[in-house]
């Protein structure tokens, strides 16, 4: 399915893309995707010898892990790269590049048939961004939250690709009222729990560490009925994508319930991130 690109006259920022913007999702759409993986392994090297304080986050962050035979810490910055180049592609031809197989759609059925709509908690990994194009691309009415994207200047923009692939933008002041009267309208709600992290929130064990994560979906799932699932990103091959997402988990019926059901979604996320350290792209320091 192909959204009809781009950007016309209009005085609204959104309608006059910044010329760095233009320019980049011009050339990400003129290569073909081999090339963008290409410049995405060469671009996301170099960014992760040049990006000292990105660098030193990421190797705390993941100096506990066990890492597989083949890791290297710099395919994190290669993956974003990819990630980047995607989206910008996105951007400017108006589809998605990569092919995306899609597992467990069955939970969405089911949760959306219930009428009380479903919280999806995810990470970042993979590439998050064009899976989430492609739920509302097969037509699932999903709501996400985002602040800035990308880079400065640029999130009017990728905010209004992902609205006109179909994606409802609820911005970081919108707050709990907001996504609550997503899921009473029977919206799936993706939220990222390792997003502005560790912030306030509930006190998990991550990594063998005391942090506090947001407890937004275990509370909005208490408060308003809705199920939660768990779902993640992860590539398979240069522009293979799968998105998997498991079965529901009913609401919690109490404060200590939604401590102890973030805490299982916090080590699902642990595990993931151990199967495939070089798809987890959080670039800040985790304490």
């Amino acid at each position: 399915m192909t959204i009809a690109p781009t950007f016309s006259a209009g005085s609204n920022n959104r309608h006059h893309p910044p010329l760095s913007f233009a320019v980049a999702a011009g050339l990400a759409s003129a290569v073909p995707h081999w090339l963008l993986y290409a410049a995405s392994r060469v671009g996301g090297a170099v960014h992760y010898c040049m990006a000292g304080d990105k660098r030193r986050n990421y190797l705390a962050n993941t100096r506990s892990l066990p890492k597989p035979r083949r890791h290297r810490p710099w395919h994190a910055f290669q993956n974003q790269a990819l990630n980047v180049l995607e989206l910008l592609k996105a951007a400017s031809e108006g589809e998605v590049a990569s092919d995306l197989s899609l597992h467990g759609e069955h939970t969405i059925r089911s949760a959306l048939d219930q009428g009380r709509g479903l919280i999806l908690t995810t990470f970042h990994t993979g590439n998050w961004e064009l899976a989430g194009l492609q739920l509302a691309l097969r037509g699932y009415p999903v709501t996400t939250v985002a602040g800035e994207q990308l880079r400065k200047g640029w999130s009017d923009q990728v905010k209004a690709l992902k609205e006109r692939f179909g994606l409802r933008m609820v911005g970081p002041g919108g707050g709990v009222r907001e996504l609550v009267r997503n899921l009473q309208a029977n919206r799936v709600v993706a939220l990222h729990l390792d997003g502005d992290l560790f912030i306030g929130g509930l006190e998990v064990l991550f990594f063998n560490r005391r942090v506090r994560v947001p407890r937004g979906p275990a509370h909005l799932s208490r408060i308003t009925g809705a199920p939660i699932a768990f779902a993640f990103s992860h590539r398979t091959g240069k522009r293979q994508l799968e998105l998997t997402i498991e079965n529901k988990t009913p609401p919690p019926a109490s404060a200590d319930e939604e401590l102890r059901l973030t805490q299982r979604l916090v080590t699902r996320v642990e595990e993931r991130i151990t199967e495939a350290p070089g798809q987890w792209c959080i670039f800040r320091r985790i304490e």
